[in-house]
């Protein structure tokens, strides 16, 4: 075929592109200063503050995991002593951190095998949870954040 549909003998080259750790970083605080924006929104939205910090900490302590198998992705690792002088604390710590970050890419295995690891619906269920057991009526949450709370509530109610 010619003309403007022919097919192109050879494609344009594709480079794959780089993400550096300092872009994702940055990429990283621009989203929990979102987060704070949204707070001011919807302050409904500090029920979720446990399970972010929970999860940044289970998130760390992963990673740390992965960073102490030396060669696993190709480069060299980082000894528990230089994780240790990175974050000023004791190698003992990093040990435990690491420890921890072994139980939790176990669960994360199991938790990649059923599916999706975060669930929008399970997020808006734990908003209308958090919310209920604060005592405060949700007032600023999006349609399906107040459907999930009235889900929670009709199912409280059977259970009482």
């Amino acid at each position: 075929m010619t003309g403007r549909y022919a097919r192109n003998p050879r494609p344009p080259s594709r480079t794959a592109r780089v993400t550096e750790t300092s872009d994702y970083v940055a990429m990283l605080q621009r989203l929990l200063w979102g987060y704070a924006r949204r707070i001011g929104d919807d302050a409904a939205a500090l029920v979720h503050l446990r399970e972010l910090e929970q999860t940044l900490r289970d998130a760390t302590n992963y990673g740390m995991y992965l960073a102490n198998q030396r060669g696993s992705n190709g480069q060299p690792g980082y000894s528990q002593n230089e994780q240790a002088a990175m974050l000023g604390v004791s190698r003992q710590a990093v040990a435990k951190r690491i420890k921890l970050g072994e139980e939790i890419h176990v669960s994360q295995q199991i938790l990649t095998g059923r599916g999706a690891v975060v669930r929008i619906g399970d997020v808006r269920t734990q908003r209308a949870a958090g919310l209920a057991a604060a005592g405060v009526e949700d007032r600023t949450g999006s349609v399906r954040e107040l459907a999930a709370g009235n889900g929670a509530a009709l199912q409280e109610g059977k259970a009482s």
